[in-house]
């Protein structure tokens, strides 16, 4: 059920990770949002990656000053990949994510389509195996034609008895 769910989520989510791909070379984009109040966090959006900057201040008086300052339209991620880097400057903390945007997009399909691959793959080793195909009750020694579990409908499956044995142990 857990897959299912992470699969429709990353399927719902697909198609935004490739619009904020084409927002960032069609129109490079930076949001700023103060987290607490001692950190701050600029997104950035440039040319197919997405840098996450994370400032940590050390009191409330320096964030205050900090959060009031303009945006820094010049700064942008690193076109490295994928990076996580954190650096001091002063008291200050600075800590950089930055990671392509296609990475994400493949990450999102991978988990989209994992589940879906291994519906096919469970049915195949129960069937194999001789549980059933929709609970996955170990049908060994069954002969009524019904799952006493779920009731659904199987055909017994004709094993040699050294097959049969070796798998009902486990």
């Amino acid at each position: 059920m857990l897959a299912k769910m992470v699969a429709i989520l990353a399927f719902v989510s697909l198609p935004i990770s490739a619009a904020l791909w084409h927002r960032s070379h069609v129109a490079p984009r930076q949001y700023r949002f103060d987290v607490t109040m001692y950190k701050s966090l600029r997104i950035y959006l440039k040319d197919g990656t997405c840098g996450l900057r994370l400032l940590s201040l050390p009191t409330k008086t320096a964030g205050r000053s900090e959060f009031k300052a303009k945006l820094d339209y010049n700064a942008r991620p690193m076109r490295e990949g994928l990076v996580l880097r954190s650096t001091r400057r002063g008291s200050y903390r600075i800590t950089w994510l930055v990671f392509p945007f296609w990475l994400t997009t493949l990450a999102l399909a991978v988990a989209g389509i994992i589940p879906m691959a291994f519906g096919p793959l469970r049915q195949v080793w129960r069937q194999w195996r001789g549980y059933c195909l929709v609970c996955g009750y170990n049908l060994y020694g069954n002969r009524s034609g019904r799952c006493p579990e779920c009731g659904n409908r199987f055909r017994p499956v004709r094993r040699p008895p050294n097959v049969m044995r070796a798998y009902a142990r486990l």
